[in-house]
């Protein structure tokens, strides 16, 4: 939940290295699994392997909650990837990576306790295999032990980390420019959704009005929006999470106001329906032939996103959905 309302409140520091279309919708936090203090030197432990996939990484930072005697001047940050695999010798093999060090030049923010450094560029040359990292691999016989090395001193206990230590990456997953929007809920979901296909009222039939003159469109009769309950406009539609079989994975929100869209489009439409213009069209056909096409459709106009805490392969993430609740309607 402090994700959650850290990404209300506050938006990510110095993000002008950015380009300006590129926006973050997902913010995924790696519990670091060491954290250990030597001398001047703190040595933090992670296991990146779950961001290996993260094509459109836009930042990350690294967020340590240090003693408040600590001098921040004084202090350097060694960070390490450690991961753990099956071998083909019948035991575990061991592939730790040095990430660099961090010193106060690399502080971007800091809060009390809490310290934070920006690691954006190391994590992009790490993916992009443009650094040399030193890189080790061992294969990790029963029994064995690794208390002469510092890293494996940060794996011994997990009550030296107790949540002091946490890798936050901001990246985007959304539709490419250009590309067509996609549901991206139906990537999420962990079950098959048969959606039912849409039952379309035939439209009702009018007296026809073959002989009605055209008429210049100044003097028609244009309704305006509100002026009864029938025509197109924004009405509740709640959604609960529990109740389509979501509220297993989903953190919060647990339920929110989606809206839809109801009611008819007038003939013509109105500018208060913000038609467009191929709908102002049909609804003129509509008003002088109303046998030769139906009326314009009542549907969302403008969209906005819902941010969702939930659990995706074993990892709390935020991310912020594009489309999930409309904001107004319209005749299309």
């Amino acid at each position: 939940m402090h994700l959650y309302r850290n990404s209300k409140t506050n938006q990510p520091p110095s993000m002008d290295f950015l380009e300006p279309k590129t926006v973050s919708d997902t913010v995924r936090s790696v519990v670091a699994k060491g954290l250990v203090k030597r001398g001047h030197r703190w040595i933090a432990t992670f296991d990146f392997s779950s961001l290996l996939a993260e094509e459109q990484l836009q930042m990350a930072e690294l967020r340590i909650r240090l003693p408040r005697v600590t001098n921040i001047m004084d202090v350097t940050v060694d960070i390490y990837h450690h991961h753990e695999y099956p071998c083909q010798r019948r035991g575990m093999c061991l592939e730790h990576l040095s990430m660099g060090s961090l010193s106060a030049s690399s502080l971007v923010n800091s809060s009390h306790n809490w310290k934070v450094y920006n690691v954006t560029s190391r994590l992009f040359d790490w993916f992009k295999e443009k650094l040399a990292f030193k890189k080790r691999t061992t294969v990790i016989k029963r029994g064995s032990s690794f208390t002469d090395h510092d890293l494996f001193s940060t794996l011994k206990s997990d009550q030296s980390v107790n949540g002091r230590a946490l890798l936050v990456v901001f990246s985007h997953v959304g539709s490419k420019e250009g590309s067509q929007a996609k549901a991206s809920l139906l990537h999420t979901a962990e079950f098959l959704f048969s959606a039912e296909n849409k039952k379309i009222r035939r439209p009702k039939r009018h007296k026809s009005n073959r002989g009605r003159r055209a008429q210049p469109i100044r003097s028609i009769d244009v309704p305006r929006k509100g002026n009864t309950k029938s025509t197109c406009r924004k009405v509740d539609l709640n959604i609960d999470f529990n109740q389509i079989g979501w509220g297993s994975w989903i953190v919060f929100p647990k339920r929110y106001n989606a809206y839809r869209c109801e009611g008819t489009c007038p003939n013509p439409v109105g500018e208060d329906f913000n038609p467009t213009n191929h709908a102002y069209m049909q609804s003129l056909l509509k008003y002088y032939h109303p046998e030769r096409v139906p009326s314009a459709c009542c549907a969302p106009t403008k969209m906005s996103p819902l941010s969702m805490l939930y659990y995706e392969n074993g990892e709390v993430l935020l991310r912020h959905h594009e489309d999930m609740i409309v904001d107004e309607c319209g005749c299309h």
